[in-house]
């Protein structure tokens, strides 16, 4: 049986050379205008946000992003935030250490906001997804706000990103704000983790 020499099959020097030049295609790196915290962290649940993110550190308009705090509150104080009818569904879960816990979601069909009831102590925000005026936010926040009235509330100056993510002192609670055409369209919320 005769040996095939590398060297000596154009097929064989074509396909590697295409191999090659295929490995070295044009790739481009997005540059994108941030400001990072010292300690990073990420939405728990993973939420899809643009390329482009500036990220500030905010107690009220973070964790505080609601109308008022729902950490004490019962879950009809929680139904005023809607101003449509709401409807509340509780989910059971189990923690790490097999014992069951609940996460009240309520949603207007369009909005929702879901907590996590500690019995103890009281309401966490697990995740929230504000997307019209129909919940009642910070008295300083609405959907449909300029995006240069919102920087002033931030103190923030020239951020070309349309999405601005705003993290609590401890870095523990993210508000993420979304613009488009440089009106405020849609804010979520959510715990972070290491």
């Amino acid at each position: 049986m005769k040996k095939r020499s590398l060297t000596g099959d154009p097929l064989i020097i074509m396909f590697l050379l295409l191999g090659i030049v295929g490995c070295h295609s044009n790739s481009t790196q997005s540059t994108s205008d941030t400001t990072t915290s010292k300690k990073n962290a990420t939405v728990k649940k993973a939420i899809q946000v643009s390329n482009c993110e500036s990220k500030v550190i905010n107690q009220e308009f973070s964790y505080d992003a609601l109308a008022f705090e729902v950490f004490k509150s019962d879950t009809n104080k929680i139904k005023s935030l809607f101003l449509d009818p709401v409807v509340l569904k509780m989910e059971k879960n189990i923690n790490d250490e097999g014992g069951p816990y609940y996460l009240h979601n309520f949603t207007d069909g369009v909005n929702k906001i879901v907590l996590f009831r500690n019995v103890r102590e009281g309401f966490y925000i697990e995740d929230a997804d504000i997307k019209n005026d129909r919940v009642r936010l910070n008295k300083k926040i609405s959907i449909g706000m300029n995006k240069e009235d919102f920087l002033k509330l931030v103190n923030l100056k020239n951020i070309k990103c349309d999405t601005i993510t705003v993290a609590d002192d401890e870095l523990t609670f993210e508000s993420i704000y979304i613009f488009k055409n440089a009106k405020l369209t849609e804010v979520r919320m959510g715990q972070t983790v290491e």
